[in-house]
């Protein structure tokens, strides 16, 4: 008996001294990222394995043993992973490095005339934000923003495409050649021309903007409203038509060609909006370079600056003029 009991006091020790060994095991945790370097926007994968741990957490939120999950970080973190036992503790900890996007780069491109007679010429003006290079069909490499002369001698359609850290970009002018230029040629601000030029000028007047705006004024959608109605009448759905955007002679030139640009598409836009086909409808920013009013400060002197900041609208082709009584 005393034998027996001796194995088994000694068994008993064996089996508290491997517990006691488990028991005061040190933990192990790990980590990996799917990628340590991303885009902003991106995703990542973090996965985490433990041994010996009675409790984990990833960044001192509490989680299983082993498991992943799927972040979206905006901008570099750190990814640790911290396993416990007892009064032990042990951590792992991996980075994940964002990269902040660049802006995507935009580009406008317009003609001054649309269609022109063979052997005339047009001028096209483009300007583009966040590139680096800027290239047009027929032309190759130029500035970001400017303006070209052209003649070619078919109908040609220009593409400029902009290209930047951010991503590229593409916009298309077409000019067309006609036999005859007749009312595309016409000057800007004319009131003679053909009975539809002028009738056109009748129901399709100017609008205005306030300093630095582009926002389609109270009175301006009224005008736009009256011109939409009319243009939509069966005779007069096949005019077309060019809006030209213009700024007062504050400012540099490129700002004043995207400011025109906006005030001439937020036109187009809203008389699109009226049931005005926009493929009736071109644009074109001159920017400030039709100024030439005089500071507001001197209300004797007519046209101001607040006549500068206009949309003007130029009659090009189409219509039926009304049989005469």
């Amino acid at each position: 008996m005393a034998g027996r009991a001796s194995r088994f006091l000694f068994v008993s020790i064996i089996c508290t001294l491997i517990v006691m060994a488990v028991g005061c095991a040190k933990p192990k945790v790990a980590v990996q990222v799917s990628r340590n370097q991303i885009q902003q926007g991106e995703d990542v994968k973090v996965t985490w394995t433990s041994q010996d741990a009675k409790a984990v957490t990833l960044n001192g939120e509490k989680v299983d043993k082993s498991g992943s999950r799927v972040f979206n970080p905006n901008q570099t973190t750190d990814y640790t992973a911290v396993a416990k036992r007892g009064d032990k503790e042990v951590r792992d900890s991996k980075t994940v490095n964002v990269n902040g996007r660049s802006a995507h780069p935009s580009i406008q491109i317009s003609a001054d005339k649309d269609a022109i007679q063979r052997g005339q010429s047009t001028t096209l003006r483009w300007s583009s934000t966040n590139s680096d290079r800027v290239s047009i069909t027929d032309l190759g490499a130029v500035p970001p923003s400017g303006s070209r002369s052209v003649s070619p001698a078919d109908s040609t359609t220009y593409t400029a495409t902009a290209t930047g850290p951010g991503g590229t970009d593409s916009a298309s002018t077409r000019v067309t050649i006609t036999e005859d230029a007749g009312e595309v040629t016409r000057p800007r601000n004319a009131t003679g021309g053909t009975s539809m030029g002028l009738i056109f000028n009748q129901w399709v007047t100017p609008i205005y903007f306030d300093y630095d705006k582009a926002d389609i004024l109270p009175e301006s959608k009224d005008r736009l409203r009256r011109a939409a109605g009319w243009l939509t009448q069966a005779p007069n759905r096949s005019i077309v038509f060019r809006i030209e955007g213009n700024c007062d002679p504050r400012g540099t030139e490129e700002y004043n060609l995207g400011l025109g640009e906006r005030r001439a598409q937020a036109a187009k836009e809203f008389l699109a909006s009226l049931g005005v086909e926009s493929s009736r409808m071109s644009t074109v920013s001159y920017g400030r370079e039709h100024a030439n009013g005089n500071d507001e400060g001197s209300p004797s002197v007519v046209p101001s600056w607040a006549h500068d900041r206009r949309d003007e609208f130029i009659y090009i082709s189409g219509g039926t003029p009304p049989k005469s009584q």
